[in-house]
């Protein structure tokens, strides 16, 4: 007999924000708790849960309860004081042999959101000219030091991320020995 898979769950440090968010923005839209529940096709005990804090809840759930809202996982699970496209940081699955899933960054996106995946060589450098206000670039280095040259300074980036405001003028840089890879997601 095959074991039953169960949706993944989100682990306590990733709800910390969750009941007073989702909380605040179901007051803010002037809805019930019965009326989230119809609207969001989760049950009146489970948002009445969440809301309390008493209750764990798949991502799957809070994605259908932030479409309701008309919000993003990364609003819901987010510190209420945080600024939007910023940094979240937080862990949002664990492994039962290690591994892990990690909301980082969200960006409010409007209209567009491009994902790139870039290769610089030594001594490469990419010129990239100012975005339309709104604009934000984040970028994740997966091998190798990225220069990234900003109008406010200068930022080396290894193996990690960064998100910056792209409506200023900005370049790709690699000033190392070895290539440089990363990924840049362009969201309007």
């Amino acid at each position: 007999m095959g074991s039953k898979i169960l949706p993944s769950q989100v682990t306590p440090s990733f709800l910390t924000y969750v009941a007073a968010n989702v909380r605040a923005r179901r007051v803010a839209a002037s809805m019930s708790q019965k009326a989230l529940a119809e609207a969001s096709g989760v049950s009146l005990r489970m948002v009445g849960g969440i809301e309390n804090g008493a209750t764990s809840v798949s991502t799957a759930t809070l994605d259908r309860i932030g479409i309701a809202l008309n919000a993003t996982l990364a609003d819901l699970v987010a510190e209420p004081s945080s600024l939007r496209s910023a940094r979240v940081d937080r862990v949002g699955w664990h492994g039962d042999k290690g591994g892990e899933g990690v909301l980082r960054w969200s960006i409010d996106a409007r209209r567009e959101v491009e994902l790139w995946e870039w290769r610089l060589e030594p001594g490469e450098r990419y010129q990239a000219a100012a975005d339309p206000a709104g604009w934000h670039v984040m970028i994740f280095v997966v091998e190798g030091c990225l220069t990234l040259e900003l109008e406010t300074g200068t930022i080396e980036v290894m193996a990690g991320n960064h998100v910056f405001d792209s409506a200023q003028k900005h370049a790709f840089a690699n000033k190392m020995k070895g290539a440089v890879r990363f990924f840049r997601c362009t969201a309007w």
